[in-house]
């Protein structure tokens, strides 16, 4: 487990917002409407994902290269960094409901 992930993101931008996606953490699809929101929103969604398959002890890829995404038209390239340390202490600092039954 690494402290800090540094993954290229694909920022597809359309008349109705901003689509993200990560090459090779399929499922990680975060949106924006802004171009500051979609930056935010891609490193929560980064962060979200990895301590997901953290928890689930599933294999983190590496990185693909820049150099490797060839974007299209209407995207660009954005590397984004997720530094996990406080954000772990943050989902495992969340609180939970709880029924408890107590005499009296």
């Amino acid at each position: 487990m690494k402290d800090t992930y540094i993954f290229p993101a694909i920022f597809q931008q359309d008349d109705d917002g901003i689509s993200i996606f990560f090459p090779y953490l399929p499922g990680c699809l975060p949106c924006a409407d802004s171009m500051e929101e979609a930056f935010q929103n891609a490193r929560e969604a980064l962060q979200l994902h990895l301590y997901g398959m953290e928890e689930d002890e599933e294999e983190i890829p590496e990185p693909s290269k820049v150099s490797d995404i060839h974007p299209k038209a209407h995207q660009v390239i954005a590397v984004i960094e997720a530094w996990m340390p406080p954000f772990r202490e943050k989902m495992l600092n969340k609180s939970t409901n709880k029924t408890v039954t107590i005499p009296r």
